[in-house]
């Protein structure tokens, strides 16, 4: 017998909103996202699995999935395909609710090697690392790095850019001891569900003559989601802290 996947989501999805997103309620909606997306699906279960990314905020996700299964001859299904395009170009996937249990994994540190370094072809000074993952704030990150050296002999730096990306793997108490004592935004105290749910949007390390590590790294948080936070780093300490806009 076939499982009834629109049944369980009506049933999850009521419990989410009537509960206000509890934490129960996300881990059931996120444990029928992950069996939908590994089982073989009829239509009506990727309408499910488009309508369970938009509850969740994924709504780029959500329109790729609805546009391959929309009728194009059913008006109502082609409106709905054009909001839904309009949301995933204004929010993607930036704003969604997490799974705090796979968040708070312990990330791997990847083995990186000056192979995985490339020079940018937008910026002839520019090395990026758009292969392989690497970990920043106990998160995977793939294509957001960008470094710049004093001069383009990247094994002389590597050494160093190794060490540094490790060091910025995980900064949890840093990090939440540094907003705590220096945020004039908010009234809200960061804590482990602060650090665990950030969203890294880029990292920028530049290296100087003078031998000093320069990084910025802007992200998402919970406190302020219209805004991104930039966090400045020289060497392995945080300088400041700033919502951009």
């Amino acid at each position: 017998m076939e499982k009834n996947y629109l049944k369980q989501y009506i049933e999850f999805s009521n419990a989410f909103r009537k509960s206000n997103d509890s934490k129960e309620s996300v881990e059931n909606i996120y444990d029928l996202l992950y069996e939908l997306e590994n089982v073989d699906k009829s239509k009506e279960d990727n309408l499910v699995l488009s309508n369970v990314y938009i509850l969740l905020g994924f709504h780029k996700s959500a329109y790729e999935v609805f546009k391959e299964i929309v009728d194009l001859s059913n008006n109502k299904e082609v409106s709905k395909l054009y909001v839904m395009e309009q949301k995933a170009k204004s929010h993607g996937n930036n704003f969604s609710i997490k799974d705090i249990r796979k968040l708070k994994e312990k990330k791997e540190l990847p083995k990186l090697t000056l192979s995985d370094f490339k020079i940018s072809k937008e910026d002839n000074n520019k090395f990026e690392i758009p292969q392989k993952e690497i970990v920043i704030f106990n998160k995977n990150v793939k294509g957001k790095i960008s470094i710049y050296i004093p001069d383009l002999d990247i094994e002389k730096y590597s050494d160093t850019i190794f060490k540094h990306i490790n060091g910025l793997s995980d900064c949890k108490n840093e990090l939440i001891k540094f907003y705590n004592q220096n945020n004039e935004f908010t009234n809200i105290q960061a804590n482990d569900y602060w650090y665990d749910t950030l969203d890294i949007y880029s990292i920028q390390i530049t290296l100087n003559n003078s031998g000093d590590i320069e990084t910025l790294i802007s992200v998402g948080d919970t406190f302020s989601q219209d805004h991104i936070l930039d966090i400045e780093l020289t060497n392995q300490a945080i300088v400041s802290m700033n919502y951009d806009g």
